[in-house]
């Protein structure tokens, strides 16, 4: 457990193709990979993450970017997924950026309350 650097934390399969599944990690990226290739999938095929900004790294990013949720669009060209803050949608055919990035707000019970 001490030589342990990164956990999957979220799996999907793509709902067209029962070759394909996407996978997220608690450093926050997500790796699709094709069984076609190697059932052992310790290969990607695609690596969807964004670099991140060294200035504003802390403590606490490496917990803040674990993907929490991932999911696929019913026609499959798209992703969606879930970290503490963000919630972002990725085209499968481009790896570099998402197409969109939504700030998540979380409210606590009291708030609601209140």
């Amino acid at each position: 457990m001490e030589e342990l650097t990164e956990v999957i934390t979220a799996s999907e399969f793509h709902p067209l193709q029962c070759n394909t599944f996407v996978y997220g990690s608690s450093k926050g990226s997500v790796r699709l990979c094709d069984m076609r290739a190697s059932a052992l999938c310790d290969q990607h095929s695609k690596l969807f993450e964004e670099p991140e900004d060294p200035s504003t790294r802390s403590f606490f990013s490496e917990i803040i970017s674990s993907i929490s949720d991932v999911k696929f669009s019913h026609s499959g060209r798209y992703m969606m997924t879930r970290d503490y803050l963000t919630l972002k949608i990725w085209d499968l055919h481009m790896e570099s950026r998402p197409v969109e990035t939504y700030q998540v707000l979380f409210l606590s019970l009291r708030q609601i309350c209140s």
